[in-house]
């Protein structure tokens, strides 16, 4: 079926417009695309003239999208992902032992499980290219969904995915309690979880898999624990409260210098999360991700200590 006018030849300037999206500022989507700003400009105001719609408005020193330009950013991310993983399907078919995976992971697996289950790709599939990124839970699962990124290594609360995703779980982690070293608290060998009210708390910032599962530990502890510091990784977490500005719930094993990992009860007994792997059912037609999918099938869960 031949392309109809009113979209041929726009994959350029939709690509244009997804990055300026991003970025808020046209400069430096011109920067990031390697065009000049004014070539990148005119792009833009033919794409209007095409759409029949304004794309764009000033906001201060940048540019934000209008009702129509978001409109039109939000098909053309989808599409450029749908175009993207159709590319990455005909370079696998014909060279089925290299290609590239995109492997989102949360900041803490990229200290042993990530790096261990890479060097067990390398050995076996030289190869394959892996690009990595690394965020809370919410922008892992998202991205894998819109198809930004081909698996995702995820630790959060277990429940229904999204359509089009699948999920195969390879173990739990013990979650324990951290506290300064000399804390009243350190020389216990268990404590309740509710015995943590009043004490200053840190916290990962909401949209992170784990600040997930605190919150829904502390309700159903009958805790209103509001906290005192937000971080986006848990080396920093660490790092405050080996400070002595809070206590604060992680994996065991991760602790940081200048803390103390303390065993935690609840009514339900010892708290765990529970480590996915998450894929697209159209990604992992792809060998070289399927690939990487196995490899972390096989390597995570002796990591975990699940085998």
């Amino acid at each position: 079926m031949r392309v109809r006018y009113e979209t041929e030849g726009l994959m350029r300037s939709l690509e244009e417009l997804v990055t300026v999206a991003r970025l808020e500022h046209v400069t430096a989507a011109a920067d990031e695309l390697g065009v000049p700003q004014p070539t990148l400009s005119r792009s833009l105001a033919r794409l209007s003239e095409t759409v029949g719609a304004p794309l764009l408005r000033r906001q201060g020193r940048g540019v934000v999208l209008t009702r129509h330009g978001r409109l039109l950013a939000a098909a053309a991310e989808r599409a450029i992902g749908e175009v993207a993983t159709a590319v990455r399907e005909i370079r696998a078919e014909t060279d089925p032992t290299g290609g590239l995976v995109r492997l989102g992971f949360q900041h803490v697996m990229g200290t042993d499980l990530v790096p261990t289950a890479l060097r067990a790709l390398r050995e076996g599939w030289p190869d394959i290219r892996v690009e990595l990124h690394q965020g809370g839970a919410d922008p892992l699962v998202e991205a894998v969904s819109s198809g930004e990124s081909d698996l995702a290594l995820v630790a959060t609360v277990l429940g229904d995915l999204r359509p089009g995703l699948v999920g195969r779980v390879l173990g739990v982690q013990e979650l324990v309690l951290l506290v300064p070293r000399g804390h009243a608290l350190a020389g216990g060998r268990r404590v309740e979880l509710a015995r943590i009210g009043g004490e200053p708390f840190v916290a990962m910032a909401p949209g992170f898999g784990m600040r997930t599962i605190t919150d829904r530990l502390l309700v159903d502890a009958g805790l209103r624990v509001r906290p005192t510091y937000e971080c986006e990784d848990l080396a920093t977490v660490g790092g405050l409260v080996a400070a002595g500005l809070g206590v604060g719930l992680a994996p065991v094993g991760t602790g940081h210098p200048g803390t103390v990992e303390v065993t935690l009860t609840t009514g339900d007994g010892v708290p765990t999360r529970t480590v996915q792997l998450l894929w697209s059912e159209s990604s992992i037609s792809s060998p070289p991700v399927a690939t990487l999918r196995d490899v972390l099938v096989e390597t995570v869960p002796t990591l975990l200590g699940q085998v």
